[in-house]
């Protein structure tokens, strides 16, 4: 191999080097799982009423990787319908979303799930008719 050669080859390996040291440091990002505090075990809502579900953001990292919220209805531990949503697309950092109780079988098995970039289940309430 030529002297030529080993130069090139060395200026490449030194030009790649210093653009991954001059690269800007990401931030760190953590996943966060809001505690649902609304509804909570003894909560009853009426089909067709409108609520405000609520999370605790008082442990939330400075930077959420996904802050793009989504709020599913549970029913005895299983999604209902994770293509309609009771609410999404809002920012998950605001801890409070407004929805209307859709129209489902009454029963006191229910949760609600809020989604950010993972998800946590509140407690068991119920919905009537």
């Amino acid at each position: 191999m030529s002297s030529s050669a080993l130069a090139t080859i060395f200026l490449a390996i030194f030009a790649m080097l210093s653009f991954v040291s001059s690269a800007p440091t990401l931030l760190k990002r953590d996943v966060f799982s809001p505690p649902v505090l609304y509804p909570h075990a003894g909560t009853i809502w009426r089909v067709g009423e409108r609520h405000n579900v609520t999370w605790d953001l008082s442990h939330a990292p400075k930077h959420i990787t996904n802050n793009i919220g989504m709020v599913i209805l549970v029913k005895n531990h299983t999604l209902l319908d994770l293509d309609r949503p009771l609410a999404k697309n809002f920012d998950i950092r605001v801890a409070r979303q407004e929805i209307t109780v859709p129209d489902v079988a009454p029963g006191d098995n229910y949760q609600i799930l809020v989604f950010g970039d993972s998800g946590n289940t509140g407690e068991m309430f119920t919905i009537t008719k």
